[in-house]
């Protein structure tokens, strides 16, 4: 009789939902459970937080880790003459417009030469200024890549190759050698494809022009004395070969084994 007792105590209301009105159980109940109650609950909870937090250190707490305000300085701009307010004090421009153009008439000044010119006359000589400007536009310089053959045009007269795939390839022939401490010289592939006639140097037998390694019928240079041998990496000591015909030699001898078909 006493557990019912307490039981139906326990389904009467104690208080009721600040927010919506309906009767709570518990207790220690502030809020029914409703979405709407309990985005009310959240609400009221984070502004005394935040008051509190304002409070006691003069900020929000979302705004804790912002940045303080730079200091405005006052400056005259040295290519319009206008004043304006800045964040450096050393600043010579207002914006950057300004220190573009100062920038394009100084290069402008630059590139300029003035010549000396003088006139006779039954006066006293005097000197005429005459401007030149030279030309601002980029040189172009056209080349041909030593790893493939083909031309191309290139704004820089240093770059060697047409594309970086040719200079890795090059780079790795030429570590490759130097960590043997072996000699060096510029090898042309395409040069060699023609010397040895497009004809493996290893089985006599042509290679596939168009196919690329990994295919075994694809053009690949072989050593003939091989590096880990005392070889040196020049057009005497390199022949045509294919990358299967290359894989099986590796660094020792050449033997004749069954080739995959192609």
């Amino acid at each position: 009789m006493a557990d019912l007792r307490k039981q139906t105590d326990m389904t009467q209301a104690t208080h009721a939902c600040p927010y919506c009105s309906a009767p709570l159980t518990s207790p220690r109940r502030v809020q029914c459970g409703a979405p709407e109650c309990k985005r009310q609950y959240r609400n009221e909870r984070q502004r005394d937080f935040q008051a509190k937090h304002r409070a006691a250190t003069g900020r929000s707490y979302s705004r804790q880790y912002d940045k303080s305000q730079a200091a405005q300085h006052q400056v005259t701009c040295a290519e319009c003459g206008n004043h304006s307010l800045v964040t450096r004090a050393d600043a010579r421009y207002c914006s950057l417009a300004c220190w573009y153009e100062s920038s394009r008439k100084a290069n402008r000044a630059r590139h300029s030469q003035v010549e000396l010119a003088w006139k006779p006359t039954l006066r006293l000589p005097r000197t005429i200024g005459v401007t030149v400007l030279r030309p601002l536009r980029r040189r172009w310089f056209s080349a041909c890549c030593p790893m493939c053959s083909t031309w191309f045009v290139t704004d820089n007269p240093k770059h060697q190759h047409c594309s970086p795939q040719c200079g890795r390839r090059a780079s790795k022939d030429k570590r490759r050698a130097l960590e043997r401490d072996a000699f060096v010289a510029p090898v042309s592939r395409p040069w060699v494809y023609e010397r040895d006639q497009w004809t493996c140097q290893l089985c006599r037998e042509p290679v596939a022009r168009d196919q690329v390694v990994p295919h075994p019928q694809a053009p690949t240079i072989d050593h003939i004395i091989p590096l880990a041998r005392g070889g040196t990496h020049e057009p005497a000591n390199v022949q045509l070969a294919h990358y299967w015909c290359n894989t099986i030699k590796s660094d020792g001898e050449w033997a004749e084994r069954g080739k995959p078909a192609a």
